[in-house]
């Protein structure tokens, strides 16, 4: 019986990672609609974007809120002086998403209606330096909750408001291939979480 059990979650994990959907995700993006993840910077102003690629999974009807942050983003030692702004349909943001992290927030269920890409924050500024940056979008680094040390967005489902973890896209600039925010899973790493 218990051979049984394990095989069946072996198929469904297998299953689950050779599906055609993609999970939601939030990422950096060098164009407002989310299209476009590598970029050449020279130095002068710039801009990016940061937002939520919401495919077939929970999140693909809308969010309320997301909780991140971009690891390795440029910073003022860097010679880039920047402003993260966020969504004006969002009422509320806590933290700085370029730095520890941050929580943002909105009143209604976000795309609305549902739409594949939301953006959370427009970062502009001047850049004195070209530095080669993979910029990822990794977990608040004080989580509002321990058990979700992930990125995240939450779910248009009041009052529960469930927490749902995302991966965090990559996005390069000066150099590099750049994801969405997918990650591929091999047979190896399937095999892992049964060892």
């Amino acid at each position: 019986m218990k051979v049984r059990v394990i095989a069946s979650l072996v198929t469904a994990l297998c299953l689950a990672f050779t599906g055609t959907a993609f999970a939601s995700s939030v990422g950096v993006f060098f164009a407002a609609d989310g299209s476009d993840c590598d970029a050449s910077n020279a130095s002068g102003p710039f801009t990016y974007y940061i937002g939520a690629v919401l495919n077939a999974d929970a999140a693909a009807g809308g969010i309320t809120g997301a909780e991140f942050r971009v690891a390795n983003a440029p910073q003022q030692a860097d010679g880039w002086f920047m402003t993260p702004v966020r969504n004006p349909a969002a009422n509320l943001d806590v933290g700085n998403p370029t730095a520890e992290g941050t929580n943002i927030a909105f009143p209604v269920c976000s795309p609305n209606p549902p739409a594949p890409f939301l953006l959370l924050f427009t970062v502009s500024g001047f850049a004195s330096t070209s530095p080669v940056r993979a910029m990822k979008v990794e977990r608040h680094t004080n989580p509002s909750n321990p058990n979700f040390p992930c990125p995240l967005v939450v779910l248009c489902d009041a009052p529960v408001f469930t927490k749902l973890c995302v991966p965090g896209g990559e996005a390069f600039l000066n150099g590099g291939v750049c994801t969405v925010g997918v990650e591929d899973k091999s047979w190896s790493s399937v095999k892992s979480l049964f060892n």
